[in-house]
């Protein structure tokens, strides 16, 4: 055998191996449910609106997404009690989170920071961060040349541990472009770079979401074979300094509809999604959720 084929059949098998040994960890994903249909939860979950791009707290209990309902995009936030049931009613953050600019693609990190996107020094939406403190949320800071890039979209946070290292994961996309999208990635605010493997495509490949650990992983593309709109997928990798693997496709949970920002739980047994399929409060897109049992105890 050629060497370099056998080198490209070692590694395709290595990818496939690492993505089986993930899948057995868990069991299949129920089927999505609106939001709002979870026990006890406020009828003002989602709205007539446009409901979506959703980020959950550590622990599950607060969810954090943007909304038109107000006129403007804004960030809402609410909360339950557990997670066996359904949120409470939504409440608009406040000033200097909100502002009479539109701000959408909430990412709840660590140390009571909030990431997100705004319009309001581009009008192609750059990302900010703000901490809340004893005394509110601090002033948005803009993230900088690094992260952002003046006329193109950039949006979706998604973090995890390296080591030392604080590796946030992202997409950008041109203002008014179609299958313009990446995924990138920095290294403690370094300069942004593609995400190697299977998320990147030839075609538009956005809002990334990653389990903790750096393995799998989700979002949202256009790519071909899939449903319609954007659909639902995920890749893994055996460890963070390898490439992800082929882009599996979230079958089960898209539609041939617009389907975006598939958000894991930090615990990986939940998933929220944004989806204009029927059945929704309006033909604008509403929030859904899926879930999954751990079946190998680790």
């Amino acid at each position: 055998m050629n060497r370099n084929v056998y080198i490209y059949a070692t590694t395709a098998a290595a990818i496939a191996f690492a993505s089986a040994a993930a899948a057995k960890n868990w069991d299949d994903w129920s089927t999505p449910v609106n939001l709002e249909s979870l026990p006890n939860s406020s009828a003002a979950v989602n709205s007539p609106a446009v409901d979506g791009c959703a980020s959950h707290s550590q622990d599950g209990l607060s969810i954090v997404f943007n909304s038109n309902r107000g006129g403007n995009q804004d960030l809402y936030i609410a909360t339950r009690s557990n997670t066996s049931e359904g949120f409470g009613t939504p409440e608009r953050l406040p000033a200097p989170v909100n502002t009479s600019a539109n701000e959408a693609c909430p990412t709840v990190a660590n140390g009571h920071r909030l990431y997100f996107s705004s319009d309001r020094e581009d009008p192609a939406y750059d990302m900010y961060v703000s901490k809340r403190g004893p005394n509110g949320w601090s002033e948005p800071e803009n993230l900088g040349p690094n992260i952002n890039t003046p006329g193109w979209l950039d949006e979706a946070a998604a973090f995890y541990e390296d080591g030392g290292d604080q590796v946030m994961l992202f997409s950008s996309r041109q203002a008014g472009g179609s299958g313009d999208g990446n995924i990138y990635q920095s290294v403690n605010g370094g300069p942004k770079s593609l995400v190697a493997g299977g998320p990147n495509s030839s075609a538009s490949d956005n809002r990334p979401s990653v389990t903790r650990d750096g393995l799998t992983i989700f979002f949202d593309s256009t790519r071909s074979g899939g449903l319609g709109g954007p659909d639902l997928y995920y890749a893994t990798r055996s460890s963070t300094s390898e490439p992800f693997g082929p882009a599996i496709h979230l079958a089960g949970l898209s539609s041939s509809v617009f389907d975006a920002r598939a958000t894991i739980s930090k615990d990986g047994s939940f998933l929220t999604f944004a989806s204009q399929r029927p059945g929704g409060e309006s033909a604008a897109p509403d929030m859904y959720y899926t879930t999954r049992d751990k079946i190998t105890g680790q």
